[in-house]
């Protein structure tokens, strides 16, 4: 602007021009940005999956019971319906087992057909698949009451057994509250056994009954910890770390037997239960916990049925604040009286010594000299800070330019005179 402008107008105008400009530009992509922006909502909503983290992953054909199995070893709360593809995305959940922390991944319904015929929602579970370390849940629907057989859904499992290659495979029976493996026939029930020959772990389970939830979660728990194991003791980097681990096997010194220690009242009571079959022992005391897990939401913490009164009746009296035009706050503590009392001669006493007495002292000549000194200073110090504030107030005034001033010559001659300069001529 400022190589084609000559002048301030100039410029101001082709800024105008400019600022124009831009907001047409920005205004024809308002399509891209309001893309963009549905991308950015879109991308912020999808869950947070750590890929290097122990993951459980949950795979199979729509409304087999994914969704439930995530909700009964989660608290991902996940939508449930009774309808194929309620899950259309990938939803996250978190479990603790052996105190360790572990992502659990719900993913949409896969259908058995080809890879190029599958939809977005659907490709969502196959990339998870393939790019997540995780144990696989192929969960079926045993009952098939989800509209798909269980041949369909064996088809399906062959179709993407190449995504689980390298990978610990669990298979999840579900919905055994209906039918349960025993009862199938048996060409379908030799289907499964091929499977337990392939060291593929069947597991049957009712997210409904809730049998078999945590069998199963346990079992591909504890089949992804073997597997993450022995992947890491195979690698390279289990050479630099073997040199610097040392087990050490106590060797037997003597043929002395060294029995574990247990107290004579333990063997005691041990004995008397084994004897008594645990018919004379009491029952175990309900403590709060236990009433609150049996109580649930109608659990009241109530504190006032240990107290100990003479009368139990009076347990859940309301005690009043005042009584008898007494405060009863006053007389909690049954030795007040004689408190007091004790409190009051020792007063008494403190007044006889002379305790709060108040000394009297003369002050001597320095301190008074002192005293004299500190009182001149800060009168002196008030005295400054007064003429400072009047001549800034005289700052303040409008004053009279210096050419204006009339010039005194008694003032010249006086000032001169304490200079020191001679004005005894002063006429030339």
């Amino acid at each position: 602007m400022m190589k084609f402008a000559d002048s301030l107008y100039r410029c101001k105008c082709l800024k105008r021009a400019a600022l124009g400009r831009m907001a047409t530009i920005v205004k024809r992509q308002a399509q891209s940005l309001q893309y963009l922006e549905q991308v950015r909502q879109h991308l912020s909503r999808l869950p947070s999956i750590d890929p290097n983290t122990r993951t459980l992953l949950i795979c199979g054909y729509p409304n087999v019971g994914k969704s439930s199995f995530l909700n009964k070893i989660t608290r991902a709360d996940v939508e449930v319906q009774p309808y194929a593809f309620t899950t259309k995305s990938l939803y996250v959940g978190h479990t603790d087992y052996k105190y360790l922390r572990w992502q659990v991944v719900d993913t949409p319904g896969i259908l058995d057909h080809s890879l190029e015929d599958r939809n977005t929602i659907e490709m969502q579970a196959i990339t998870a698949l393939a790019h997540l370390r995780a144990a696989i849940l192929y969960v079926m629907d045993i009952s098939e009451t989800c509209g798909y057989t269980l041949e369909e859904q064996l088809n399906l499992f062959n179709n993407i057994k190449v995504l689980f290659t390298n990978k610990p495979l669990i298979i999840a029976l579900n919905k055994i509250d209906i039918k349960r493996l025993d009862e199938l026939s048996p060409e379908k029930r030799a289907v499964f056994e091929q499977f337990a020959k392939d060291d593929v772990k069947i597991v049957e389970m009712s997210t409904f009954s809730e049998e078999g939830v945590i069998e199963v979660r346990n079992e591909a728990c504890d089949r992804l910890l073997a597997h993450r194991v022995d992947i890491k003791l195979k690698s390279r980097k289990v050479n630099d770390v073997l040199n610097r681990l040392h087990v050490t096997q106590p060797l037997k010194r003597d043929e002395r037997v060294r029995a574990p220690y247990i107290p004579e009242g333990v063997i005691q009571r041990l004995e008397s239960m084994q004897v008594n079959n645990c018919q004379d022992q009491p029952a175990k005391k309900k403590t709060e916990r236990d009433l609150e897990v049996e109580l649930e939401e109608d659990y009241h913490l109530d504190l006032r049925k240990t107290w100990c009164l003479e009368n139990s009746d009076e347990r859940y009296d309301v005690i009043p604040e005042i009584y008898r035009n007494k405060n009863i706050a006053d007389y909690i503590d049954p030795e007040i009286m004689a408190k007091l009392e004790e409190l009051e001669h020792e007063e008494e006493a403190r007044d006889q010594a002379g305790f709060y007495d108040l000394d009297e002292s003369e002050d001597d000549e320095e301190t008074t000299a002192i005293r004299k000194l500190a009182k001149k200073i800060r009168y002196k110090r008030q005295v400054i800070i007064g003429e400072s504030r009047s001549k800034k107030q005289a700052r303040r005034t409008p004053s009279v330019p210096r050419p204006k001033k009339p010039i005194v010559r008694e003032h010249l001659e006086s000032t001169m005179s304490e200079l020191g300069i001679d004005m005894d001529n002063k006429e030339d």
